[in-house]
């Protein structure tokens, strides 16, 4: 009898947080390029209307990085027309109009709750029916990290556990406060 080994769950997108990850101002709109385009005014079309607000897909790649940085934003990058010499093959963050690239990323992504209330359809009073922000506990998903960021943490991870008795008692944060500091980073909450 073969021998059995734990099954990991595999972590799922839902469908509608897939389908902005994965689609969301990566494609053209069609109805634009016809002027025909109904929510351009204001801008609540999924799609792109002009280069600087095109989105690459964020991809982890099968050696567990992204295929572009979501923190460290590119210094060749053009906002106004939306041109990078390297093209998506830049391993750094564009920063497109609505800071759309990092907003969207895997990593961030409705990781964070939204400080804005929803209307009586459900949108987000402010950021309207895109809003990269969690509407609730539902709406919430765990960010998925590089494996170099999953090193990291293991690194702090394991030297934290040595030094905790040491934290408590030479006034430096404990891992709680270290994860409520991390909370409070603009960051992680568009501020940025």
């Amino acid at each position: 009898m073969p021998s059995e080994s734990p099954v990991v769950a595999a972590q799922t997108e839902k469908p509608q947080h897939y389908l902005y990850l994965k689609e969301f101002r990566t494609q053209q709109c069609p109805l634009f390029l016809q002027h025909k385009c109904t929510q351009h005014r204001p801008f609540t079309c999924f799609h792109w209307h002009f280069l600087n607000q095109r989105r690459r897909r964020p991809v982890r790649k099968r050696d567990g990085t992204f295929n572009y940085s979501p923190d460290v934003y590119c210094t060749k990058y053009d906002e106004t027309n939306g041109a990078c010499p390297d093209g998506d093959e830049c391993p750094y963050l564009h920063r497109t109009a609505g800071d759309t690239e990092r907003r969207y990323h895997l990593r961030y992504y409705k990781t964070g709750t939204c400080v804005y209330e929803t209307d009586s359809k459900g949108n987000c009073v402010k950021n309207g029916p895109h809003c990269a922000f969690a509407h609730g506990a539902h709406d919430l998903r765990p960010p998925i990290y590089d494996v170099r960021e999953l090193q990291a943490i293991d690194t702090i991870n394991i030297s934290c556990d040595k030094s905790s008795n040491a934290s408590s008692i030479s006034g430096t944060p404990s891992s709680l406060e270290k994860d409520k500091i991390l909370a409070e980073d603009p960051r992680w909450n568009g501020k940025c």
